[in-house]
């Protein structure tokens, strides 16, 4: 017997009668049903954030921890500036300003192999992953969920200053270095199938592949241009020795459309995502961050008639 129940028959006795009970009746259901609001409205206050109204379950979690972590493997994408601590970069500087307009106050950079990156966007170690990463690649799609492109950029093969190679298809028997995990392996390793190269070579990251090069190791390196633009721009001295091959035609590997990706369980956090970038192409806030680590926006930015199907929205999703 409750406390309330033993308190009611109390009063019951004491006054008696019939219109009595049935006052201790009503007042017995008053007391149910107060004591089920009170229930429902601990209930509401210890709801999860996920409960935030007009968001998705990650953008309410971001919001009350307060913070994103997305991971890159640190190149000219996203990388860690030494002077301030802070994440920097094309990709960097795009998310940061999406999560400030999406009220996520803070972002964190986690440092992992490109080769890794899925991984760790699955197994929950970062939210996000931004790392010039392309969109089109059918394999990864099955794994984590691509938001729409933000910019787009070509490849670049690097080669020795004072070699004779201005293409690919003037190095017959020669060796091509590429960074394991990126697009640019495909391509490389196509080519040595085909014979227009003698074997592809995985040498590791950017500034590993490019020492490489330097030292003789391989004949050429393929790669992001923008990356290779990057270089040039900020950090010249990684370069020297070496220079881009002015003929590299991208046959193998089409114009590419880069994207950041989450896990396919945050495919709505994606969209929400989306509608910021779509806000910062148009008000031209990509095109700034663009300039700002001095590319040429007309080799990076969407045009203002850029066909959303076939150039911005990820063709490979596979579960839209």
């Amino acid at each position: 017997m409750t406390k309330t129940s033993g308190l009611l028959e109390s009063l019951a006795f004491f006054f008696g009668g019939k219109n009595m009970k049935k006052i201790v009746k009503a007042l017995a259901v008053t007391a149910t049903i107060l004591a089920a609001v009170s229930f429902m409205s601990c209930e509401k206050k210890n709801a999860p954030a996920s409960a935030e109204a007009g968001v998705s379950k990650k953008l309410a979690k971001l919001r009350a921890k307060g913070k994103l972590v997305f991971g890159s493997s640190g190149d000219e994408y996203s990388y860690i500036n030494q002077k301030t601590g802070k994440p920097e970069g094309i990709d960097s500087d795009i998310v940061i300003e999406a999560c400030r307009r999406l009220g996520i106050p803070e972002v964190e950079m986690a440092l992992i192999p490109f080769s890794e990156l899925i991984l760790n966007c699955n197994n929950g170690t970062i939210d996000l992953i931004a790392d010039g990463m392309y969109n089109s690649n059918p394999d990864r799609a099955k794994k984590v969920y691509f938001c729409d492109s933000i910019y787009w950029q070509g490849g670049a093969l690097v080669v020795p200053k004072d070699s004779p190679f201005n293409s690919q298809y003037d190095m017959a028997g020669k060796k091509v270095g590429y960074t394991p995990g990126t697009l640019w392996q495909g391509g490389v390793e196509s080519w040595a199938k085909k014979g227009v190269i003698g074997e592809a070579v995985a040498t590791g990251h950017q500034t590993d592949s490019l020492v490489a090069l330097q030292f003789g190791k391989i004949d050429g390196f393929l790669t992001d241009s923008t990356v290779v633009e990057g270089i040039m721009v900020h950090s010249p001295e990684q370069m020297e020795g070496l220079r881009l091959a002015e003929g590299y035609i991208d046959d193998e590997i089409p114009k590419g459309h880069i994207s950041c990706a989450v896990n396919h369980e945050d495919a709505d956090f994606a969209k929400e995502l989306n509608k910021v970038f779509e806000e910062m192409r148009k008000d031209g806030t990509i095109e700034k961050i663009i300039v700002k680590y001095g590319f040429d926006p007309k080799l990076h930015c969407y045009p203002s008639d850029a066909d959303y199907e076939s150039e911005i929205k990820c063709p490979v999703n596979v579960i839209d």
